[in-house]
């Protein structure tokens, strides 16, 4: 009986072994899956309670805040623009002007002559561009009419005055005159314009500017002329509309010039004086005195643009002021001058 369960055990083993022995089955993949994210978990907890590996690499920092506004967790953030100061053109209206060259000419004819040679032209020709461009009245001192009217004015108001652009300015009626002069340095070509309010003279900018002349003794002289104008002209035009914004508030300026005819004491001098100032700042925005003498008044009116339109109404305003002082009479009116007698 016993032999019988000994071979019957044993052909029970030879059959388990054939079994063992033949092809396995595939693995299960989501098994495997299973498995490996255990033995992950195992590793992550491993490091965790150990602390983070001693690489040869450096380690890398913490991830902290940064204190660098445009960065977030150490990495470049999406940070909008600010977005520049829209800067307006200037809307109002705008100066006449009228560019001549800085020359102290003894003569009238001769301020013509210089502004007619060549290198003077080519940096008129430049400026004039410029500022036709950009939509300015541009007056010119040419033809023999704009010549007379020179010689007259310097005949009534200077006398002796060798200021020609400042005269030319008040004849024509410009409110702003140019004065340009250029000169080669080296290899720079330079060119200075200055600026000048036309009723005071007053010099409200100057600009210089300069261009290198890479050619030479055979170099266009004329054209880097031109080119060093032009260069100046958009840091003037800048000046110059500063000063006429803020200016506009106190008033139209207008030069008048009132000429004290008779014979009168010096006690009735300062009475004409006094009387006439002050009823004029009564009707203006302001009143500055250039010269009083016992001859003359010469005097810088403010006047308001809704209320006086032009110096023909400015006239008329002072002439009937001051009918209770004196006889006013014109002797000469242009767009930003009063020639008148007093008696």
């Amino acid at each position: 009986m016993n032999r019988k369960l000994l071979f019957a055990l044993i052909g029970f083993l030879v059959f388990v072994t054939g079994c063992a022995s033949s092809a396995k089955a595939p693995p299960d993949p989501s098994v495997q899956r299973l498995q490996a994210q255990k033995g992950y978990d195992e590793l992550d907890r491993e490091m965790n309670n150990n602390g983070a590996l001693d690489m040869e690499s450096p380690a890398t920092a913490p991830v902290t805040a940064s204190t660098n506004p445009t960065m977030v967790n150490n990495q470049p953030a999406m940070v909008r623009q600010q977005q520049p100061a829209i800067v307006k053109d200037y809307e109002g209206p705008k100066p006449t002007l009228m560019v001549l060259p800085a020359t102290k000419a003894k003569e009238a004819q001769d301020l013509i002559v210089i502004q007619n040679e060549p290198s003077s032209k080519a940096m008129m020709e430049a400026i004039n561009a410029f500022l036709t461009q950009k939509h300015y009245e541009v007056k010119s001192l040419e033809g023999q009419g704009a010549l007379d009217e020179l010689i007259q004015m310097q005949q009534e108001i200077a006398g002796d005055e060798e200021d020609f652009s400042y005269l030319a300015s008040l004849a024509l009626g410009a409110d702003i005159y140019l004065t340009f002069s250029g000169s080669v340095q080296g290899d720079m070509v330079v060119a200075e314009i200055n600026a000048y309010e036309t009723a005071t003279a007053r010099l409200l900018g100057s600009q210089t500017s300069e261009v290198k002349n890479n050619s030479g003794p055979n170099a266009n002289l004329r054209a880097l002329s031109q080119s060093a104008a032009r260069k100046a002209m958009p840091g003037l035009e800048k000046k110059i509309l500063a000063y006429w914004s803020a200016d506009q508030k106190n008033g139209v300026q207008y030069k008048a010039v009132i000429k004290i005819k008779g014979s009168y004491s010096n006690t009735q001098i300062e009475d004409v004086h006094e009387s006439v100032l002050s009823t004029l700042k009564t009707i203006f925005n302001k009143v500055s005195v250039n010269v009083m003498t016992s001859k003359t008044m010469d005097l810088i009116i403010y006047a308001d643009p809704q209320k006086y339109a032009d110096s023909h109404e400015v006239y008329s305003a002072i002439r009937n002021s001051l009918k209770s002082v004196a006889s006013i009479s014109k002797t000469n009116i242009s767009r930003k001058l009063l020639l008148m007698d007093l008696q």
